[in-house]
C-alpha cells in the first residue's frame, strides 16, 4: 500500500461522508442480527466490492481506475470498508418488509437500481474513473449477481435460525 497522493478531494470527502453517515446507520439501527452475522454481512460487502472491483479494474479488462492512483492506496481500502454495511442495509431492509412470491424479484432489482445510483454518485465524486468504454449500465449484470449471493447468504445461514438466536446479546 502506498502513500503518494495527500491531498483530500471530492473523492476522499465521498468515501469519508459516505462511510461514516453508513456506519453510525448501522450502529443506530435496532439489532436484528448477531455480531457475527453482522460482521459477516461487513465482510460480504467489502470483500466482494474489493473481488469485482480488483477484476474490472486490472488486465484484461482494465475498464476503470479507483480514486487518484492506478496502483492500491489507503483510500481505495477505505473505500472498500465503506461499501460494508451496504450489504447489512440490503439484508436488513429485506427482514422488515413484507413478502409475497414477487418480492424477491423486484427487491433485487430495486436495490440494483440503488446500487447503480450509488455508483453515479460516486462516479460524479471522483471515486470511479471509466475507461476503455465502460458505462454504469455495465454494472447492472455485476449488482444483480452480488445481491442475489448476498440473498443466499440470508436464505440459508441468516433466516433458518430461530429469531431468538438472531439477536445481539
Amino acid at each position: 500500500m502506498l502513500f503518494k497522493n495527500t491531498t483530500i478531494n471530492s473523492n476522499e470527502l465521498f468515501i469519508i461522508i459516505t462511510g461514516v453517515l453508513a456506519y453510525l446507520l448501522l450502529f443506530f439501527l435496532p439489532k436484528r442480527f448477531t455480531r457475527q452475522q453482522t460482521f459477516t454481512m461487513l465482510l460480504i460487502g467489502g470483500y466482494i466490492s474489493t473481488f469485482f472491483d480488483n477484476t474490472v479494474c486490472i488486465h484484461p479488462f482494465n475498464y476503470y481506475s479507483v480514486n487518484d492512483t492506478p496502483f492500491l492506496d489507503f483510500w481505495d481500502i477505505l473505500s472498500f470498508v465503506m461499501f460494508g454495511p451496504f450489504s447489512y442495509f440490503f439484508v436488513y431492509a429485506y427482514t422488515v418488509i413484507r413478502k409475497n412470491r414477487t418480492t424477491y424479484f423486484f427487491y433485487i432489482s430495486i436495490w440494483a437500481l440503488i446500487s447503480m445510483f450509488t455508483e453515479a454518485l460516486a462516479w460524479h465524486a471522483g471515486v470511479y474513473h471509466y475507461k476503455n468504454g465502460y458505462q454504469i449500465f455495465f454494472s447492472l449484470p455485476i449488482y444483480l449477481i452480488v445481491l442475489t449471493l448476498t440473498m443466499w447468504y440470508y436464505q440459508f445461514f441468516i433466516k433458518k435460525q430461530p429469531r431468538k438466536n438472531r439477536l445481539h446479546k
